[in-house]
């Protein structure tokens, strides 16, 4: 019984773990967002606000076509394309 105990214990302690590891600390996701976000405008080489519409635009579009997607995924993709068609 105590074997059994244990294991459930270390069981949650572990899926607790990659809960935690899986959802992030809260500050890295919004540091790769931003680098994406500044990358997209460097390949766009617009003056900062036009570029900001235009990626606004695109998230919009991607989002229609690719749902449920995080915004570091959409500004890769953005990224990608205009990258691919250069």
């Amino acid at each position: 019984m105590d074997l059994f105990l244990i294991a459930l214990i270390i069981a949650a302690v572990l899926i607790a773990f990659n809960y935690f590891r899986k959802k992030g600390g809260g500050s890295v996701k919004p540091k790769k967002s931003r680098n994406l976000r500044q990358e997209a405008h460097r390949q766009l080489k617009l003056p900062p606000d036009e570029a900001d519409k235009v990626i606004e635009r695109h998230i919009d579009r991607l989002k229609e076509r690719y749902p449920d997607r995080s915004e570091e995924w959409y500004l890769g993709k953005i990224i990608h394309d205009l990258k691919r068609d250069r």
